[in-house]
């Protein structure tokens, strides 16, 4: 599995959210990379909770700064979250159920590579046009 790189295209321009997903990348490649390395189902599990968990963080703080900032696009964000969450709840109890194997796992992998950066480029680049049209800061927020 390719490991996934940084890159400006990928910045939404909100220093917080970037490094969010900066983070979000990080732990999908060391999800990959535990795959990769045919680590045991305990290791590729526990990355896999971690990835989980720091999602939903992820999505919650978005939400927050879109509902504070009056978003328009918060309705489709908060549908484009739920789905996902949905899709690693179900991943994950097949991965339970199944066991961890490299086919799943790597299958896992595409899917949450690809419907994050598709994310990214997407509703979150829109926000990200939307606070610099405002002049708005989520910084002003906390």
């Amino acid at each position: 599995m390719a490991t996934i790189e940084w890159t400006n295209d990928l910045s939404v321009g909100i220093g917080l959210i970037d490094g969010q997903h900066k983070m979000l990348l990080k732990h999908l490649n060391d999800f990959a990379a535990a795959v990769s390395s045919h680590q045991g189902p305990v290791a590729i599990s526990s990355t896999l909770d971690f990835l989980i968990n720091y999602t939903n963080f992820h999505f919650e703080e978005e939400e927050k700064h879109m509902t504070w900032t009056k978003f328009p696009g918060l309705d489709a964000q908060k549908r484009e979250h739920e789905e996902f969450r949905k899709t690693l709840a179900n991943m994950e109890a097949v991965f339970k159920e199944d066991g961890a194997t490299h086919e799943l796992a790597e299958d896992m992998d595409n899917l949450l590579v690809n419907w994050l950066l598709k994310h990214i480029r997407g509703v979150d680049m829109e926000f990200g046009k939307f606070l610099r049209e405002k002049g708005v800061s989520i910084n002003d927020a906390e």
